[in-house]
């Protein structure tokens, strides 16, 4: 299922005016808490959906160490462009153009899937999350962090404000529709503003 055209748009320009490096560092703080949550083994292959820049993508490369590697994906080419350029001489990376809908890898692929700003954009949430337990295997894990929900009062104005569709959910809406996909909660916090769940595969 193919991402909405107009998001795209929007993040392929936010990366020509640079604003990659922006959402890095306003990002990075709060989503550090949920990627130190995501059980990382040496040699682990881990997915990160939504990649942008390829940061967090890069983060659980050096977690996952010798043997290991990461996969970014971003519906953007731009945010791919930037993500690969800043990942020159890196080994055991990987980065994608793609939507969440239609992975493509094979089934049982990655121990460990991270999102995070991101899943909301889906076209389907439950047609992403179906495709996120396919390629993660059985006992993996998916971890999620997001600032747009409905108990966060300031963030129910931004699909008006940036012009794209956006599934606005409560923090009990995420843990239903990720347990309604296969993965059993095992922590659901908040950092800052940012919800936070790691859920393992079934």
């Amino acid at each position: 299922m193919p991402a909405y055209p107009q998001t795209s748009a929007l993040f392929d320009d936010w990366a020509r005016q640079g604003r990659a490096e922006g959402m890095e560092a306003g990002h990075q703080p709060r989503a550090l808490a949920g990627l130190e949550q995501v059980p990382v083994a040496l040699g682990d292959a881990i997915l990160d959906l939504g990649c942008g820049n390829g940061w967090a993508t890069r983060w659980l490369r050096a977690a996952a160490g010798e043997g290991g590697s990461a996969v970014g994906l971003d519906a953007a080419p731009e945010m791919i462009t930037r993500a690969t350029e800043a990942s020159t001489g890196l080994h055991g990376l990987d980065f994608r153009v793609g939507a969440f809908g239609t992975l493509p890898w094979d089934d049982g692929s990655f121990q460990h899937a991270w999102s995070f700003e991101a899943l909301y954009y889906a076209p389907d949430l439950d047609v992403a999350l179906a495709e996120i337990h396919r390629v993660v295997t059985p006992g993996g894990t998916l971890t999620i962090g997001t600032d747009f929900y409905e108990e966060h009062e300031e963030s129910r104005g931004w699909p008006a404000m940036m012009g794209i569709p956006m599934e606005l959910l409560s923090a009990d809406g995420w843990q239903a529709r990720l347990e309604g996909s296969g993965f059993a909660i095992e922590a659901r916090f908040f950092s800052d503003v940012s919800l936070i769940l790691r859920g393992r595969r079934t």
